[in-house]
């Protein structure tokens, strides 16, 4: 009678263990469903959304990637954009390059709201704006204006950012209009971690593949094409984010997302000096190393010194990047996809004392309040040590209390 109620006991050890393991496990919160991989112009993209909840922050990048001839004007839109949720405390962005002058146009019943630039020299555009994005139906969401002389290809992005609130299921969808070739690339993030990741590829109905002529556009694979016996030297390719505040420049990688979003479990004695940024898809991995940038905001206080790094979040922990300052920029390596976020120590008078470490001898001791925006000044560079936070049950820790399960399961049958 004992024996069994032993055995009746370890076995109950190890069903709540696996139970543990199941309930463990993260949820896929967004999919995707009724959205081809190709589509041509007129053709609706659909996002489907499930078990997203109230408060969750989400996060939709649309970059599209298509042919132009230099000088033409341009329209990229993603008309009859409808979104049953709503994102409060929101943001849009906009960004173009290559183009002389770009305007943004969306239109939501009787509201319309248009924003025009000429660019620079660089060709670059950029807008945001900091509001509530309702729910509902926009018969508009454009960017239009005029191509650079000699550019043949034309990059925009628009990214929607917010807290979540509306019904947990529901459907995203929008048709695109305007392009006949190219890429369009998805990407959407629940709470800083990424739950998709799509490419479809623009097409004209019933047109081959064909390779695209300027390096925003990824030429297909073909099967059977000859290798050249020399192969091409790899060229360097720079992806930027929306607000053009960090980019990466990597070899051999034909796209690389940069979502905004906020700095969050920033350690007591940091500073973060930008949002952060996540790369995406999250699979990417970079060989050779890729070079990630940071553009560091005008001097508040040119008597306050401040020693940057770039700090990469990896298993709920802020990690620190070996990072080199020139001008008003700060880079760093890396090796694969993340979040990274351009930080600073926070002057020793400002950190909580509950919680203060030891001060490094590279942070300046200043006079600031702890509630004080920090003051930006000139660049140092700095490799400390990562700094650790506490970590969320894990994988290892499941595992590892499946692990003592079995054992006693077999321990038990031993004795028998």
């Amino acid at each position: 009678m004992m024996q069994r109620q032993k055995q009746k006991y370890v076995y109950t050890v190890v069903l709540f263990l696996a139970v543990v393991l199941v309930l463990s496990v993260p949820s896929s919160a967004v999919s995707v469903s009724e959205s081809p991989d190709v589509i041509s112009r007129g053709g609706q993209v659909t996002v489907s959304i499930r078990d997203l909840k109230n408060d969750d922050t989400f996060s939709l990048l649309i970059e599209g990637r298509f042919a132009v001839a230099g000088g033409s004007e341009f329209l990229f839109a993603t008309d009859n954009f409808r979104m049953p949720i709503s994102l409060t405390k929101g943001e849009l962005f906009a960004y173009t390059e290559n183009t002389s002058e770009t305007m943004l146009n969306v239109k939501k019943g009787n509201i319309t709201v248009g924003v025009g630039k000429v660019t620079g020299p660089d060709g670059t555009f950029s807008y945001s704006d900091k509001r509530d994005i309702g729910s509902g139906t926009y018969e508009k969401m454009r960017l239009t204006g005029t191509v650079q002389p000699g550019k043949t290809s034309v990059l925009t992005r628009l990214q929607l950012s917010g807290a979540k609130s509306g019904p947990d299921d529901s459907e995203i969808s929008f048709v695109v209009e305007g392009i006949d070739r190219g890429s369009i690339f998805l990407t959407v993030l629940v709470n800083d971690r990424q739950e998709m990741f799509r490419e479809i590829t623009l097409r004209p109905a019933g047109a081959s593949a064909q390779a695209a002529p300027d390096q925003y556009l990824i030429p297909p694979t073909t099967p059977g094409t000859a290798t050249p016996s020399t192969p091409k030297p790899a060229v360097p390719q720079t992806f930027s984010s929306v607000d053009q505040q960090a980019s990466v420049t990597a070899v051999n990688i034909p796209y690389v997302g940069l979502i905004r979003g906020a700095a969050r479990q920033v350690p007591p004695d940091w500073l973060a000096v930008s949002s952060a940024y996540t790369l995406s898809p999250d699979y990417l991995t970079f060989s050779p190393p890729a070079i990630i940038f940071f553009t560091v905001p005008a001097p508040s206080d040119p008597g306050t010194t401040y020693a940057y790094f770039i700090g990469r979040f990896d298993n709920a922990q802020w990690r620190t990047v070996p990072s080199t300052a020139a001008g008003a920029k700060v880079s760093g390596p890396i090796d694969r996809a993340g979040t990274y976020a351009l930080m600073a120590f926070r002057p020793e008078s400002t950190i909580p004392a509950s919680t203060a470490p030891t001060a490094p001898a590279t942070t300046p001791a200043v006079t600031m309040t702890f509630a004080e925006t920090p003051k930006i000044a000139s660049i140092a560079q700095a490799e400390p040590t990562a700094v650790p936070t506490k970590t969320p049950l894990s994988w290892f820790v499941v595992a590892g209390a499946l692990a003592t399960g079995a054992g006693l399961v077999i321990w038990s049958r031993r004795r028998n």
